[in-house]
This record gives C-alpha cells, sequence and structure tokens, in this order.
C-alpha cells in the first residue's frame, strides 16, 4: 500500500512534504507489525546521536521559535503523541 502509485505520486521517492504523509502505514500496529521495525528505530536514534555529537552550541533558533522566556511551537493534532511540527536549530559543526 506504501509504495501504491494510486495513493501516493511517485510513490518510490522519500517525501515528507506529501500533502497525504499522514496515510503512510509505516510499521503497521499488532499483528501486522513489521518484525523490522525496532531494528528501523534504532539505526535512526543511532543515527540522530551521531548527528548531534558532531555539534556544538546547539541551539532553538529565536527567529523561528521567540526568546527563551516566551518559546512558540506548533505540535501535530494527535492524541497518542505530542509532536512538533517543526524544530529549528542552530549549531557549531565540530571539525
Amino acid at each position: 500500500m506504501n509504495r501504491d502509485p494510486r495513493k501516493f505520486d511517485e510513490p518510490e521517492q522519500f517525501r515528507l512534504d506529501r500533502s497525504n504523509v499522514r496515510e503512510h502505514i509505516a510499521f503497521g500496529r499488532g499483528a501486522h507489525s513489521c518484525p523490522g521495525g525496532p531494528f528501523a528505530r534504532a539505526e535512526a536514534r543511532i543515527s540522530i546521536e551521531r548527528f548531534l555529537a558532531r555539534m556544538a552550541d546547539i541551539q532553538i533558533s529565536e527567529s523561528a521559535h521567540g526568546p527563551a522566556d516566551a518559546r512558540r511551537y506548533e505540535y501535530e493534532p494527535t492524541f497518542i503523541l505530542r509532536g512538533l511540527t517543526e524544530l529549528h536549530l542552530s549549531f557549531t559543526p565540530i571539525r
């Protein structure tokens, strides 16, 4: 279903900006869950940790989210997880 061209334009491309991105079933649920899901989540966590380890002076962007005492964020409309729609950061790469 996730690669069905009747459901998704250019189904073989990884695109976060799809208008129907929330209809993607990803790892599934219950009896239909993907056995590789935990491995994929571990890979993502390790990748993010490695990425962040190569940065210094990580800060939340004041131009996008306001000053530290008055931050503004937008959240995905869901009951399961309070996820940010965007998070703008500034950082200094470590060489």
